[in-house]
């Protein structure tokens, strides 16, 4: 598959994931029952930002790491937060 197709792939599934975690969250639905989903969508988006758009897939050294890891962490802290209330 040639870099544009990829590109317009990992593109779409961007809007896709936005789109779900748009519904989800304007659904009416609260606490647990959205967050864990809308989390993970977040999740992938960032990895797909970081791996394709960021250009860290084939990075050299810890810096994809670095990036994936402040990504888990704020993650984290809004699931923490949420679900302590």
């Amino acid at each position: 598959m040639t870099n544009v197709k990829t590109a317009t792939y990992q593109w779409l599934s961007l809007l896709l994931l936005t789109v779900i975690s748009f519904s989800l969250a304007e659904s009416g639905y609260s606490g647990g029952k959205v967050l864990l989903p809308v989390l993970l969508a977040t999740l992938i988006k960032g990895s797909l930002i970081i791996d394709r758009f960021m250009a860290l897939r084939y990075v050299a050294g810890p810096w994809r790491l670095i990036v994936l890891a402040w990504l888990s962490t704020v993650l984290g802290v809004i699931w923490f937060s949420f679900t302590r209330i």
